[in-house]
């Protein structure tokens, strides 16, 4: 009897169709990656702008109060003529905090610390972050922990936004001196002048009253995305981080509001502090967001800036009481 041999056929992949596969997977890989990275940058954007609205209503909670927005940076007479008050615990996003459900963290600002120690050292706000006042696109930590000698007031937990101090615009407005960059007084946030001895001018707070934001609250700039690292040559410095943010608790120091920035740039601009030099107050907006900014107004809402921006057309949503008339459908 013949018997019949059958020969077992081994499966697999042969060596060619193993490559075909993997070329295949990389390209997939190629085509969904900028997807998934758009889609997660869209949800960091959604929350950013979730934060400033926050904060827009926020204000609106305090002129409900006080007919009046917060000052930018609460600094007197008294304190410009005691020299262990250089730093101002004061400032706008402490005012808003206990406007925005963060009462316990407002509660923990040492105000009157030059009566106790430290500006920066003593204070348990320091290291408290506040996840509203921290765009998600920061790709760096909450909460600085270490400095070089002598800037220990950049420790703590940082905010990547900013109150808007209007614009220079050669239209008449009365600038308060400071030196890091005069304060007009044509912006949501503005400084008040008073004299040191009679005779030297210097920046203290004042409210913005609601009488005075005679453009509208629906079309003057509140607050804005502020993440400024010193940049050469179209390079970030990022040594330098966290740059020229500051703490939320530090409301400035001396006649330097830390967080009230005066238009004189388009955002994002590639600017160094030092060497171009750009004053601290004068330092644009600018955000991780690719190409844009977000901004809150006055009313609450919240619109998206691009970076191209017309100049002129920033200046005049930066102003309160410019009295220009300008299209916010950009």
């Amino acid at each position: 009897m013949q018997r019949m041999h059958y020969r077992k056929r081994l499966s697999g992949f042969t060596l060619v169709e193993l490559l075909v596969v993997i070329a295949i997977i990389g390209v997939l890989v190629a085509l969904l990656l900028p997807a998934v990275q758009a889609a997660r940058e869209a949800a960091r954007r959604a929350q950013c702008s979730n934060n400033l609205h926050q904060l827009g209503i926020a204000a609106q909670n305090y002129i409900a109060a006080n007919d009046a927005l917060p000052e930018g940076y609460s600094r007197t007479l008294e304190d410009a003529l005691t020299p262990s008050r250089s730093f101002g615990k004061g400032g706008l996003f402490a005012e808003l905090l206990p406007y925005m459900e963060q009462q316990s963290a407002y509660d923990l600002v040492v105000f009157d610390y030059y009566d106790r120690g430290q500006a920066y050292f003593e204070d348990p706000a320091r290291d408290a972050p506040v996840d509203a006042l921290i765009c998600t696109s920061w790709p760096y930590d909450k909460v600085t922990t270490t400095s070089e000698p002598n800037y220990e007031y950049r420790l703590g937990s940082i905010v990547t936004y900013t109150g808007v101090a209007g614009a220079e615009q050669g239209r008449g407005e009365e600038l308060v001196p400071s030196v890091e960059g005069s304060i007009p007084d044509n912006g949501a946030f503005l400084m008040g002048e008073g004299l040191v001895n009679g005779r030297f001018p210097t920046a203290i707070g004042r409210e913005r009253q609601v009488g005075e934001i005679v453009d509208g609250q629906s079309n003057t700039m509140l607050i804005a995305e502020y993440v400024h690292i010193n940049c050469e040559f179209g390079q970030v410095l990022e040594a330098d981080i966290p740059g020229n943010v500051r703490p939320w608790y530090l409301g400035g120091f001396g006649d330097v509001p830390y967080h009230m920035k005066v238009v004189k740039f388009a955002p994002n601009i590639c600017v160094h502090r030092n060497n171009t030099p750009v004053p601290l107050n004068q330092l644009p907006l600018g955000s991780y967001h690719p190409g844009v900014i977000q901004t809150a107004y006055i009313d609450g809402s919240v619109h998206t800036i691009a970076d191209d921006i017309d100049l002129d057309t920033l200046k005049a949503l930066a102003t309160a009481n410019g009295e220009e008339v300008v299209d916010t459908n950009f």
